[in-house]
C-alpha cells in the first residue's frame, strides 16, 4: 500500500520566486501611482492656465482688446513690467477673483489672500505666480500664438526650460518626462513634450518652427517673466527690488504690512 507524502512547505526556490513577483508588483504599483498623480496634477495646472486666460480675455473685452501689460495701472500711472504686475490688474478690475489660479502643483503658489480693494496689495506679489505670459499682444492676435505658460528658465525666444529639474520648485522646472503647459491665445491650453536636454525648447513643428516661432511668423517676442522672490526678478532685466516690495518701475502700489490677509480670503468659485 502506497503513503500519500505531504509537503511540509515552500522550498527556497520557490520563495525567492514569489518574493520576487511581489517585488516587480510592488514596483509597478509605484510606477503607476505616479504617472496618475502626476496626470492629476498637470490637469490642474491646465485648468488654472485655461482661467488666467479667461480673465486675460475679459480684461480685454474691457480694455479695446488690450491685455493688462498695455495698460497703465489708474493707482500708479506705470505700466506692468512683469507677469505678476500684469495678472495683478486683473484683480483690480475684478476680473479675478480666486488668486490661487496663477499657481501651479510642483510650482509656484499664492496663499489666497488679496488685499482690499481698490489695489489689491497682497494679490500676486512675489513669490505668488507660476505662470510667464508673451507681451505686447491683442484679444485680435493670431490665436495658435503662446500667451501663458509655465515659467522658463530664460526669458529667450522661443523660451527655454530647464529639463534636469524634473518636479522641481524652481526657475524654470518641467513635469517628469520634459513637458510643460502651454495655453493659446485662442483658449486651448495643453501639455507639450519639450525637446532636448539641459535647456529645452518646445518641438519644431512643420516648416522646422516650434509653436512660439511659427505663430509670431519668426517675429522675437518680450516674455514677461514671473517674480520668484523679492529682491529677485530673474533674468527679465529688472531692477532688484526691496524686500517686501514688487520692483519699479511697475504696476503694483507698495504692499501694506498691517494688512491681515486672512480677511480678505475670497472661497474658490
Amino acid at each position: 500500500m502506497k503513503t500519500q507524502r505531504t509537503r511540509a512547505g515552500f522550498t527556497l526556490i520557490e520563495l525567492l520566486v514569489v518574493i520576487t513577483i511581489i517585488a516587480i508588483l510592488a514596483g509597478l504599483s509605484g510606477a503607476a501611482v505616479q504617472q496618475v498623480l502626476k496626470i492629476g496634477n498637470q490637469t490642474k495646472a491646465v485648468n488654472n492656465c485655461r482661467q488666467v486666460i479667461m480673465a486675460l480675455k475679459l480684461f480685454a473685452g474691457r480694455n479695446d482688446t488690450r491685455f493688462p501689460d498695455s495698460v497703465p495701472n489708474p493707482l500708479t500711472g506705470g505700466v506692468p513690467q512683469n507677469a505678476n504686475e500684469t495678472f495683478h490688474m486683473l484683480f483690480q478690475q475684478g476680473v479675478a477673483r480666486d488668486e490661487r489660479i496663477f499657481g501651479a502643483p510642483a510650482g509656484y503658489n499664492p496663499d489666497g489672500a488679496i488685499g482690499t480693494q481698490p489695489a489689491y496689495d497682497r494679490a500676486v506679489t512675489p513669490g505668488e505666480n507660476h505662470w510667464a505670459m508673451t507681451a505686447g499682444l491683442t484679444d485680435t492676435s493670431p490665436g495658435n500664438m503662446p500667451l501663458v505658460y509655465e515659467n522658463p528658465a530664460q526669458p529667450s525666444w522661443p523660451p527655454k526650460w530647464d529639463a534636469s529639474s524634473p518636479g522641481q520648485v524652481k526657475a524654470g522646472r518641467v513635469w517628469s518626462g520634459n513637458q510643460i503647459v502651454i495655453g493659446r491665445l485662442d483658449g486651448g491650453v495643453e501639455v507639450v513634450n519639450l525637446e532636448g536636454s539641459g535647456l529645452s525648447s518646445p518641438p519644431k513643428m512643420v516648416g522646422g518652427m516650434d509653436m512660439f516661432t511659427q505663430a509670431s511668423e519668426g517675429q522675437a517676442m518680450g516674455i514677461l517673466m514671473p517674480v520668484l522672490s523679492a529682491g529677485n526678478t530673474r533674468t527679465d532685466g529688472m531692477a532688484p527690488s526691496t524686500p517686501g516690495r514688487l520692483p519699479v518701475p511697475g504696476g503694483l502700489p507698495p504692499i501694506q504690512s498691517n494688512l491681515n490677509p486672512l480677511q480678505n480670503e475670497l472661497p474658490v468659485q
